[in-house]
């Protein structure tokens, strides 16, 4: 009989079920388990975010007589007496690290000093101190030397290159970061006055200074470019390079002929807003189509479907990282692009890819808002240091006081203001949009400063609500007459 063989392997034991008690037990267990775990990481991120609220509030606060930069102005003068004292030994190293720290520290001081004159700070006077007085202290031998070498190096497009990093997170985080509704809803309407305002301005500013002796091209290319080129870090410094490019020259000696036109046109800019507001503060209508108290289009429309987004104050490093890498990218790419087409700059073509980049959505827009929020990062933090920069490396006041010496030079600015704001809102009124408003969104905001002017100019008009249309008429309105001064050399030249 044969017998079935028995298995040599030996018997796994058999697990036992659980009593229900036991699973009761260990799941409890588990349960605590999993509380306390919960417990400490909700400890640990409560910990975490008190600490960085507590950092956050900390140098948050805003600029007053013992603030300057967000610390408290003793250990902002420790901080300068650093720098001085390294510059006094000659220890200053003309190096990004050097740079960083000195037009970061002279930004801020001047920037801090303009802040605290009441009237005259809200019509620009922290952007002209941080513009004028380094340059105009060098010019007097009063400016350590050390310094303004460290400056120059840092600044240079040339060789450290601060103004490019800034310029190329200006044109890319400004343009991803506006309202795509702007662009398409708004653009078609705008860009008749927008448009129409640059040819007026180049027109008109172009034959009376011919007319008056002056020079079609220095009419056209020295006063009326600069002063509706959108300021002076998005209009006057890409504007000194592209002139240095196809005229020749030194970009440095170009920034001293554009920014007095700027400063004079941004002055006047203010005061007409102001003018504005006092003739329609009480709903005045001298026409039909005036007046719109603060709405800017005739027909049915909504003004928060091109309003932009808040500007973030803070973003986490892997949001900044991803914008200034994008930014740089974007910069790189128009760069690329002007090797092959060569007659248009590196900025313009750097502008026009936004552009592209925003209104067919190419990029996600999680992408727009990490470049958005590191060019908030860039202006919010970077500004003055870069208008320090600006008046060491490329001011030169033997010819700021030879323009100034000729009567038609403000003569000229004076008027490239009115013939702008005029065109502008006969052009707007054409298109079923309001005189005034188009007058401050539009000419306004292409003859004044930028940034700060523009805050100025809706403040002084009180038609604050205009903002987002001023940010328009700066950036669109800037790319648009940077690109055309390329197209333009050529034939003046």
């Amino acid at each position: 009989m044969d017998q079935t063989p028995q298995s040599t392997r030996p018997s796994t034991p058999q697990s036992t079920p659980p009593t229900s008690d036991e699973a009761q037990v260990g799941g409890a267990d588990d349960q605590r388990r999993e509380s306390a775990e919960t417990a400490a990481s909700g400890t640990a991120g409560a910990a975490a975010s008190t600490a960085a609220d507590r950092l956050a509030a900390e140098f948050a606060r805003p600029e007053s007589w013992t603030r300057i930069m967000g610390l408290p102005i003793g250990w902002f003068a420790v901080l300068f007496a650093v720098v001085a004292a390294c510059a006094a030994l000659g220890a200053l190293p003309p190096t990004m690290l050097g740079g960083f720290a000195v037009v970061i520290l002279i930004g801020a001081l001047l920037n801090w000093i303009g802040g605290r004159v009441p009237v005259l700070r809200n019509y620009g006077l922290p952007t002209v101190l941080c513009i004028l007085t380094p340059a105009v202290l060098l010019h007097l031998g009063l400016f350590p030397t050390s310094f303004a070498e460290t400056m120059e190096v840092f600044t240079d497009g040339g060789q450290i290159g601060f103004i490019d990093l800034y310029i190329a997170s200006l044109i890319a985080g400004s343009i991803l970061g506006m309202p795509r509704a702007l662009l398409l809803k708004a653009g078609a309407r705008i860009a008749v006055p927008l448009l129409g305002t640059i040819i007026a301005v180049f027109t008109v500013i172009g034959l009376v200074g011919t007319a008056l002796g002056f020079g079609l091209r220095e009419s056209v290319l020295f006063i009326a470019a600069p002063i509706i080129g959108g300021g002076v870090g998005a209009g006057v410094v890409p504007m000194s390079g592209i002139y240095a490019d196809q005229m020749g020259g030194d970009a440095g000696s170009y920034v001293a002929q554009l920014i007095p036109a700027v400063i004079i046109a941004n002055v006047l800019t203010i005061l007409c807003a102001g003018i504005f507001n006092g003739i329609t503060y009480k709903g005045q209508q001298f026409f039909l189509g005036f007046n719109g108290n603060g709405q800017i289009v005739r027909v049915q429309g909504r003004t928060d479907q091109f309003t932009t987004k808040p500007k973030a104050t803070m973003g986490a490093f892997p949001v900044l990282l991803v914008g200034l890498t994008m930014a740089c990218t974007l910069f790189l790419l128009g760069t690329l692009v002007a090797e092959f087409v060569p007659g248009i700059h590196a900025y313009a073509w750097t502008i026009l890819l936004a552009a592209l980049i925003k209104i067919f959505g190419l990029v996600p827009e999680a992408f727009e808002d990490a470049v958005s929020t590191w060019f908030a990062f860039v202006s919010s933090t970077l500004t003055p240091a870069l208008l320090v920069g600006i008046s060491i490396t490329y001011f030169e006041f033997d010819e700021l006081g030879a323009l100034l010496s000729d009567w038609r030079y403000p003569v000229l600015v004076a008027l490239a203001v009115v013939v702008a704001i005029l065109v502008a809102g006969t052009l707007g009124w054409l298109v079923k949009m309001y005189f005034a408003e188009t007058s401050v969104a539009i000419g306004m905001g292409m003859t004044d400063m930028g940034g700060t002017g523009d805050v100025a100019v809706v403040s002084a008009a009180n038609r604050l609500e205009l903002m987002p249309f001023l940010q328009v008429s700066s950036r669109i309105g800037g790319a648009l007459v940077l690109l055309t001064v390329s197209v333009l050399i050529p034939f003046l030249n």
